[in-house]
């Protein structure tokens, strides 16, 4: 039987196919307008060599809350 829209498929073991805190902060990111054009606005900013890579990106990191774990992925 095919799945209702809007309703979403349970993995096999009967649990939901849940979204954890880190796709749920990537989500929220990736519809954020604000976020879509501060981030176009850094790349732009490094392309054209008003900033260095290193301290655009850090910067905007730490604005944003962003964190990665190292070897993660």
């Amino acid at each position: 039987m095919p799945t209702p829209p809007g309703r979403r498929q349970r993995r096999a073991g009967g649990l939901p196919d849940a979204l954890g805190r880190a796709e749920i902060a990537a989500e929220f990111l990736r519809r954020n307008r604000t976020y879509r054009a501060e981030h176009t606005q850094m790349q732009e900013r490094i392309a054209s060599g008003a900033v260095a890579q290193s301290a655009a990106e850090t910067a905007f990191a730490r604005r944003w809350g962003l964190s990665f774990r190292h070897g993660a992925g």
